[in-house]
């Protein structure tokens, strides 16, 4: 019998985040407390990205800037409210963000609000469909029949991507790093950012269409999650290694830690984060500059982490 090229790719890909997952996040790995905090960050700022792109969001790229805070501040309160614990590492890294970023005006507090209010309808629609108990076992069979069990119109005639436009494809991909448990894709469960794309909704794709770039999107994500989980550890061994006699809890580390997880930061922001001073935090981001853990950015522009390194997690070739 010949074996599906496509799903053997996908239980390979599977095996590697268990792997991972034994490895580097179970009691006893590899992980410390703050790389889970680490990583935590970067998957929040990668799901805000994605809702960005869900939700046809054209602004806000970095996170904690000061661009579409309603937008953000709705993103964050959807996220807390689908979490089914407050002690998870995604709650504090939402309270890190909330704490790091600008309060939002009271015109912006309350453009959130009524976003907020206007999603969470769809929300716990889909929900309601994870709950429902009569989906597919298979990774990917059950995020087609979550897709197809929520396409609301195939769309007007000759308009295909009018399906698209008010798809909950945001809130399943939400889903996607609050409760994880419910998508099946790991032993252990893992919050997974970008499980499935707008295109998808789409009204003329056919059946087959649908099912491959719905693998082709799951592939790439489970794939960018492993990535991900192996920068933080790398990045954190990096540190150790050149900075060696450095105290445990020295602001060094917190600094670069809360670098890696989200990417930019200007010293006011970092000030807020750890708490310090901004001439404090100026200094420490000097630091890591001078050992090019970052990039200093103009003037007014935020440090930027460098790139991190990660391991090829290439595919199993049939």
């Amino acid at each position: 019998m010949a074996l599906d090229p496509g799903a053997l790719t996908l239980a390979f890909r599977r095996g590697q985040l268990d792997a991972l997952a034994a490895t580097h996040l179970a009691k006893g790995g590899l992980y410390t407390p703050e790389m889970q905090k680490t990583l935590a960050l970067r998957l929040l700022g990668r799901a805000w990205q994605q809702y960005r792109e869900d939700r046809a969001i054209t602004l806000g790229s970095r996170l904690v800037g000061a661009e579409c805070a309603a937008e953000r501040d709705a993103f964050l309160a959807l996220l807390a409210r689908a979490l089914p614990s407050p002690s998870v590492p995604l709650m504090e890294a939402i309270r890190t963000v909330r704490r790091i970023a600008v309060a939002p005006l009271a015109a912006e507090a309350r453009q959130a609000a009524e976003i907020e209010a206007q999603s969470t309808a769809q929300l716990d629609a889909i929900i309601a469909t994870l709950e429902g108990g009569r989906l597919p076992d298979e990774p990917l069979e059950r995020l087609l029949a979550i897709v197809n069990q929520h396409r609301y119109s195939l769309g007007p005639a000759g308009e295909a991507l009018a399906a698209t436009a008010h798809s909950p494809c945001w809130a399943v991909n939400l889903l996607g790093i609050a409760r994880p448990e419910a998508f099946a894709l790991c032993a252990v469960p893992l919050p997974c950012p970008a499980l499935v794309q707008r295109r998808l909704w789409r009204a003329d794709l056919s059946n087959e269409s649908q099912r491959s770039r719905a693998r082709d999107g799951l592939l790439d994500a489970l794939q960018d999650l492993a990535c991900d989980i192996d920068r933080v550890w790398r990045a954190s061994r990096r540190f150790e290694a050149e900075f060696p006699h450095l105290r445990s809890h020295a602001r060094l580390g917190h600094a670069w830690h809360l670098m890696v997880g989200l990417g930019e930061l200007t010293p006011a922001q970092l000030a807020r984060a750890l708490p310090a001073t901004k001439a404090g935090a100026g200094k420490l981001l000097r630091q890591l500059a001078d050992a090019r853990f970052v990039r200093a950015g103009g003037s007014f522009e935020p440090f930027a982490c460098s790139p991190l390194p990660s391991a090829a997690f290439g595919a199993v070739t049939p």
